[in-house]
C-alpha cells in the first residue's frame, strides 16, 4: 500500500497541453507598398476632418467649409439678378479668404501628425513597407488634398456658375477654359505651400492646440514682419522681395500675376515677376520637406 502511494506521488504532473487551433501562414495579396500609401493617405484625410470622432471634432472644418461655400454663392446670386454686378474676380478669391485658408490649414496640419507622435504609433508605421518618406509624402498630400476642398472645389464652382449666368453658356465655357486652367495651377501651388508650412510646424510637437497656435501665429507675424522690413530697410527696387517672407502677401501677387493683374495697394513696390513667386513657394515647400524629413530621421 505505501509503495502505491509512492508511486503515485512520483508520477510528473502535465504542465500544458497544446491545442491545434488551424493556425495557417497568410496566402492572399500581398498589397504592398502603395497601397499603404494610399491607406495612409485617406486614413489621414477622414482623421484631419474629424472623422469617427465626437461631433465637436467637425464643427471647425464644417464651419470653414460653409464659410467658404457662402463666399462664392454670395456673389453668383447677385450676379444672376444683376447682370453687371461683378463682386468678385477670380484672383480676389485668395484676398478674401485668406482667414479662412490659413485657419484651415492650421487646424488640419496639426491632426496629420501630432497624433502620431502622441500616441506613439510611429514605430507601427514603419514596421509596414512603407517609408519614412511615404510616410511624410502621403501626410503631405493629404494636406495638400484636403487644402484643395476649400481653393479649387469653390473657385471651379464659381467658374462653372459664372458660365452658367452666360447667354451662351457652352460658348462661354470654351472662351474661359484658359481662366479654368488658372484656377487648376493657382490651386494646386498653393494648397501644397500651405501644407507643407503647416506640416513643418507640426512635425516638431506632439500637442495639437500648440500647433495650432503657433501655425496662426506665424502667418500674422510673417506678414507683420515683411510690412515692418520693407518701410524700414526696404528702397524702391527692394520691397518687392519682402513679400516672399509673408505667405499671404506671396499668394496675393503669385495669383494676381496669373492673371496678370498689379496689387493696387503698391506696399511692396512693383511687383516681382510672377515665376518669381510660384518659384519661392515650392522652394520653401522643398525645404520643408526636408526638415521634416530631417526630424523623423532615427536618432540611432
Amino acid at each position: 500500500m505505501a509503495d502505491s502511494s509512492m508511486t503515485t506521488q512520483q508520477t510528473p504532473r502535465a504542465f500544458g497541453e497544446v491545442y491545434d487551433r488551424g493556425y495557417q501562414h497568410y496566402t492572399g495579396p500581398r498589397l504592398g507598398r502603395a497601397h499603404a500609401f494610399r491607406a495612409l493617405t485617406g486614413y489621414s484625410m477622414k482623421r484631419a476632418l474629424g472623422a469617427k470622432k465626437r461631433w465637436t471634432a467637425k464643427v471647425v472644418p464644417v464651419i470653414l467649409y460653409v464659410a467658404v461655400a457662402l463666399l462664392v454663392i454670395i456673389p453668383l446670386g447677385i450676379q444672376g439678378f444683376i447682370d453687371a454686378a461683378e463682386i468678385l474676380q477670380y484672383w480676389d478669391f485668395f484676398s478674401v479668404a485668406w482667414l479662412i485658408l490659413g485657419v484651415f490649414v492650421a487646424t488640419v496640419a496639426p491632426e496629420m501628425l501630432c497624433g502620431d507622435r502622441r500616441e506613439k504609433t510611429l514605430i507601427l508605421y514603419f514596421s509596414r513597407p512603407i517609408t519614412r518618406l511615404d510616410y511624410l509624402m502621403s501626410k503631405l498630400l493629404a494636406t495638400g488634398l484636403l487644402t484643395l476642398t476649400i481653393t479649387l472645389v469653390p473657385l471651379a464652382f464659381f467658374w462653372l456658375g459664372r458660365q452658367l449666368l452666360a447667354d451662351s453658356p457652352v460658348r462661354a465655357m470654351q472662351d474661359n477654359l484658359d481662366d479654368l486652367f488658372k484656377i487648376v495651377i493657382v490651386s494646386v501651388v498653393v494648397s501644397a505651400y500651405l501644407g507643407a508650412l503647416g506640416l513643418v510646424v507640426s512635425a516638431f510637437t506632439s500637442r495639437k492646440a500648440i500647433a495650432v497656435g503657433v501655425i496662426v501665429v506665424a502667418f500674422l507675424f510673417s506678414s507683420a514682419l515683411a510690412g515692418v522690413l520693407q518701410e524700414v530697410f526696404g528702397n524702391p527696387d527692394q520691397k518687392a522681395w519682402f513679400a516672399l517672407i509673408s505667405p499671404a502677401r506671396t499668394i496675393t501677387e503669385f495669383v494676381l500675376g496669373i492673371w496678370g493683374q498689379v496689387n493696387s495697394d503698391g506696399a511692396f513696390g512693383n511687383p516681382l515677376e510672377t515665376w518669381i513667386y510660384g518659384a519661392a513657394m515650392i522652394v520653401i515647400m522643398l525645404i520643408c520637406c526636408a526638415i521634416m524629413y530631417w526630424r523623423y530621421v532615427p536618432e540611432d
